[in-house]
């Protein structure tokens, strides 16, 4: 099967079309967390998951993401999702480096074959490079929020845009663990929505096929983009750095 790598722009269209014709889509993005945690016990063994930085990091509680290594249940899900899921984002422009040299490794173990792919790290430039289809994503949809900020991106976008043009945000869900999963599903189930904007770290790959299957919604795991439509800002992490902003403005 021949895979598309896709612009932030062919991503934006995608996920508009869908939204017009009102056909289920999930759009998630496997980071370097999501890739160690699909790694657990198949690509690495317990020792040297274990002892990554990932894990450390993720069990000490300085990164608060919501779970524990190790977690085969967890692996399991994301697994079972990531194979359901429409479109994919990864490191693709890092791939000697971090997730974008584990995903592929996760790829092949799994037998995960996705149609079409994407630089993950453009979710954080896209409120910005493409404003005026980011905008249309929103007009006239009714959107549930997903995340730890999510109270924050709600406040943000109905002070920004709310008298500009007509979108609803319908429910914003805070989600900070995996522990939370079932009671946001529930959350869900009493919620009329089209669109759901998801930045839930490893829960939002579990969740956007979930959406897309389970409720013919459109689900898009936004990530750090999130905290753009707060700050205003992309977040210039070590990643972004090392591809350079402008490049990723362009892609």
């Amino acid at each position: 099967m021949e895979v598309k790598k896709l612009t932030s722009g062919e991503l934006m269209d995608r996920i508009i079309q869908a939204l017009d014709e009102k056909t289920p889509l999930s759009v998630i993005s496997i980071g370097s967390t999501e890739s160690y945690v699909m790694s657990q016990y198949t690509v690495m063994s317990e020792k040297q998951f274990m002892q990554h930085k990932e894990a450390i990091v993720t069990n000490s509680g300085v990164m608060k993401r919501g779970f524990k290594f190790p977690n085969v249940k967890l692996r399991d899900e994301m697994v079972e999702a990531t194979k359901k899921a429409d479109i994919i984002g990864y490191n693709i422009s890092l791939l000697d480096i971090y997730a974008g040299k584990m995903v592929p490794k996760v790829f092949r173990t799994y037998d995960i074959q996705p149609q079409f792919i994407f630089e993950s790290l453009v979710r954080r430039v896209i409120p910005f490079n493409q404003k005026v289809k980011f905008k249309q994503m929103l007009r006239n949809r009714r959107t549930v929020l997903i995340g730890s900020n999510a109270p924050d991106v709600k406040q943000a976008l109905e002070r920004r845009w709310g008298k500009r043009f007509p979108f609803k945000i319908v429910a914003s869900i805070p989600m900070r663990s995996y522990d939370e999963m079932e009671e946001v599903k529930k959350s869900l189930d009493a919620i009329p929505f089209d669109l759901a904007l998801i930045s839930a770290g490893v829960n939002a790959v579990i969740l956007a096929p979930y959406i897309a299957k389970h409720y013919g919604k459109v689900a898009f795991d936004l990530g750090q983009g999130m905290n753009s439509l707060i700050t205003k800002q992309v977040q210039q992490t070590g990643f972004v750095q090392k591809i350079g902003l402008q490049n990723l403005m362009e892609m």
